[in-house]
């Protein structure tokens, strides 16, 4: 989406914002917006004064509040949105002296209204989908596969604390505060202005990290205290959960984190682990039948093939044949494929 169209769009979800007419997904990208930049948040504070004002006077006035809505969508869609404020000012002066406390009394449910806005937002991705978004502090994530990012509409409090679950690749921002990822087990990764792959599924064993470059710490729990290991470049961590025990070792970086450019490498990987991303990729299930299955390893890169293309692979290679199970009478949202 271009600059001038991402503009026109804002401007747009703005109007309904202030109307309370968005949906759950379109209000968390308003607020994202409008804490990303002070200026921001000080236009959507005029905006829904003024809107707020123009639909309680409709009942004292004949002010006709829908051609003026329509006026304020076509002067938006036609200029750059920096130029909104002026035209926001240029309303509130045609503003008789009788919208003046009306104003008042809507600019300070709004301002009330900012002094909580530090609440915590979530970005998630639904089955089978990837994202990007973009933090307050300029930090960038891409989120994996039903994986949740909660955050707070502006960082404050000395430190940038987000709650991650899933799987999500972090590009840090270098800050004076400290950016944490609170994780799945007690456990967390303290960041020093780096880039890096984090999974932490929440009915998962296993916790793993996998440093790209800079320096991160890992914090954990091992016998009743809290622990940090400092990871270096090319190093991918795994924490057991219940065991409460690390494990190190080196990583392939291009493994670990092709699945950001839509693909799946796999490299002398073990069959779970490969079905494992499969079902997290396709949003299915797949139950290992054959438990000799379980020992080998496969090499193969995989792009956006259907998830039948890439069965078919198997088949092909190594004889293994998989089932789709009928579990229409099952609760469950995922397919479940049988492994032969």
């Amino acid at each position: 989406m271009t600059g001038e169209n991402e503009e026109k769009d804002i401007a747009n979800l703005l109007l309904r914002y202030c109307g309370g007419e968005t949906a759950e997904a379109e209000t968390r990208r308003v607020e994202a917006w409008m804490a990303a930049r002070e200026e921001n948040r000080g236009t959507a504070t005029r905006m829904c004064a003024l809107m707020m004002a123009a639909d309680i006077s409709a009942h004292v006035s004949a002010m006709d509040t829908e051609r003026a809505l329509k006026q304020a969508h076509r002067r938006m869609d036609s200029r750059r949105w920096p130029r909104l404020r002026r035209w926001a000012r240029a309303l509130q002066r045609t503003a008789t002296f009788l919208l003046i406390p009306i104003i008042a009394i809507a600019s300070l449910k709004v301002f009330n209204r900012d002094k909580v806005e530090n609440r915590m937002l979530e970005f998630k991705t639904a089955p089978g989908t990837t994202a990007s978004a973009e933090l307050p502090d300029g930090t960038g994530v891409v989120l994996n596969s039903s994986s949740t990012l909660r955050y707070p509409a502006r960082f404050d409090g000395g430190e940038r604390r987000v709650e991650l679950t899933g799987e999500a690749f972090f590009s840090v921002v270098k800050d004076g505060e400290p950016f944490i990822v609170d994780l799945a087990g007690g456990s967390s990764i303290r960041v020093y202005g780096t880039e890096f792959n984090v999974s932490a599924e929440p009915d998962g064993d296993e916790v793993s990290a996998t440093l790209v470059k800079g320096e991160i710490g890992f914090s954990y729990r091992e016998k009743g205290q809290q622990k940090e290991w400092r990871m270096h470049p090319g190093e991918k961590l795994v924490y057991d959960k219940a065991g409460q025990s690390v494990s190190l070792s080196s990583a392939d970086i291009e493994v670990e984190t092709s699945w950001i450019d839509g693909r799946l490498i796999f490299k002398d990987t073990p069959f779970e682990e490969v079905l494992k991303k499969l079902g997290k990729r396709y949003n299915v299930e797949f139950v290992l039948k054959n438990r000799r299955l379980k020992h080998d390893s496969f090499t193969a890169n995989f792009g956006q093939q259907r998830l039948e293309r890439i069965l078919e692979y198997f088949r092909v290679a190594s004889g293994i044949r998989f089932k789709y199970v009928d579990n229409a009478g099952e609760n469950t949202e995922r397919q479940v494929i049988e492994v032969y």
